[in-house]
């Protein structure tokens, strides 16, 4: 993907809501081994995510949310479908003491100052994920963190290839309103976190740095 020629004024809101960026490479640094760790001692209480056959081996569990298990959105669960968004529970879940690492990350340094569903997507070796947009805002409205990303994993955007996440663990802005497929080709479970929430300084710096 070429990224356009950025106007000098409103930069922020521009790379943000403006452009159409299809993702961002955050020059954000995190404990992501760490974090890798805490997240595999997990493999047996992450649930199947959008099981409706187009997709496979996909799971995921909350490190903040409605519950660890409550991964989808609130509309989903019954007890939750006719509660005011502004009214919604959202808190640490059952599994942040087992989290100490992510918990502290995310409480105090990840420059988010709430937040909303943060979760934990595991994709099985031989997993895909197919093809589906979750908005379609055209923002940059969530935060993809590879903690892992195996050779032979790859995330492809309709219209700009192929997102270059680190096998090591980043961070990167993410517009979901593109098209987009996962397959895991590789032989180890893929681990990513999905972050949801509404961002506090330095974020601004680090969005503009970043482009």
């Amino acid at each position: 993907y070429q990224y356009p020629q950025i106007p000098e004024e409103d930069k922020f809101n521009w790379i943000m809501m403006k452009g159409r960026i299809p993702y961002l490479p955050l020059l954000l640094d995190g404990p992501w081994t760490e974090i890798l760790a805490e997240a595999r001692q997990f493999d047996d209480l992450f649930v199947a995510h959008r099981d409706d056959g187009q997709t496979r081996g996909w799971s995921s569990l909350c490190l903040h949310g409605l519950g660890a298990t409550k991964t989808d959105a609130p509309s989903v669960y019954p007890e939750f479908r006719d509660v005011p968004d502004a009214e919604l529970p959202w808190d640490w879940t059952e599994i942040s003491d087992r989290c100490p690492v992510a918990t502290e990350y995310f409480k105090n340094v990840f420059p988010y100052d709430k937040y909303l569903r943060l979760r934990f997507m595991k994709l099985a070796p031989g997993g895909y994920i197919g093809a589906h947009v979750d908005s379609t805002s055209f923002i940059l409205g969530a935060v993809n963190i590879s903690l892992n990303n195996p050779v032979g994993c790859e995330m492809v955007l309709k219209d700009a290839g192929v997102v270059p996440f680190k096998s090591t663990g980043g961070a990167m802005a993410f517009n979901t309103s593109y098209e987009h497929i996962v397959w895991n080709q590789s032989d180890e479970p893929r681990y990513h976190m999905i972050v949801h929430g509404r961002w506090r300084w330095p974020w601004e710096k680090i969005v503009i740095d970043s482009y």
